[in-house]
């Protein structure tokens, strides 16, 4: 059965909170996310995001880390809101 409650990074509004399920995309796009430090099973929080399809800033709250990403690759983060 497929979870409907899943959905992508972007859709999230500023002070979401979300759990990264699993990335979509090929093996590079999925080693980027990880280097950025986002790894599925973390906490996730969005900070703000940019204006006219900018940059998204979240703060990873399983390991401290803020990190700002373009949509393109935060369309391939699939979370669950919290």
């Amino acid at each position: 059965m497929f979870d409907t409650s899943i959905t992508s990074l972007v859709y999230l509004r500023p002070g979401a909170k979300a759990r990264v399920v699993s990335f979509s995309g090929g093996r590079n796009s999925r080693m980027r996310i990880m280097q950025l430090g986002i790894n599925p099973g973390d906490e996730i929080k969005i900070l703000s995001v940019g204006p006219f399809g900018g940059a998204i800033y979240i703060e990873n709250l399983t390991n401290g880390t803020r990190v700002a990403i373009g949509r393109g690759i935060a369309a391939k983060i699939l979370v669950k809101p919290l």
